[in-house]
């Protein structure tokens, strides 16, 4: 399995697949905060954010007392990714469809 890395600032390439296994991890140690950038040809439209402290291992459902863990997103939009995944390993976009988005991250 890969991952994708980031250095500070660094915009990448993300797959979000519709499926925990077909999204690709980020590894997202050292970070804190982030931006989501969705292309204009995209479908997906919420983002359920899935951790890992393995990059090879089970990515879990990220969740706080009251849900999951989720971004709403859209077609030319930025948002940035939820405060509350600060301290992950290793994350996981699942979207309600496949597609993929860039992430600006920043420690």
């Amino acid at each position: 399995m890969s991952s994708t890395s980031f250095a500070n600032d660094l915009v990448e390439s993300v797959t979000i697949g519709d499926a925990v296994g077909d999204s690709s991890a980020v590894d997202f140690r050292g970070f804190r905060y982030g931006y989501i950038y969705m292309p204009s040809s995209t479908s997906v439209g919420t983002i359920t954010w899935y951790s890992s402290e393995d990059l090879d291992g089970t990515y879990d459902v990220c969740h706080t007392g009251s849900g999951n863990i989720t971004s709403t997103v859209a077609a030319s939009r930025s948002v940035p990714m939820p405060t509350n995944l600060v301290g992950a390993r290793f994350l996981k976009a699942v979207g309600d469809a496949a597609g993929t988005c860039k992430l600006s991250l920043q420690s």
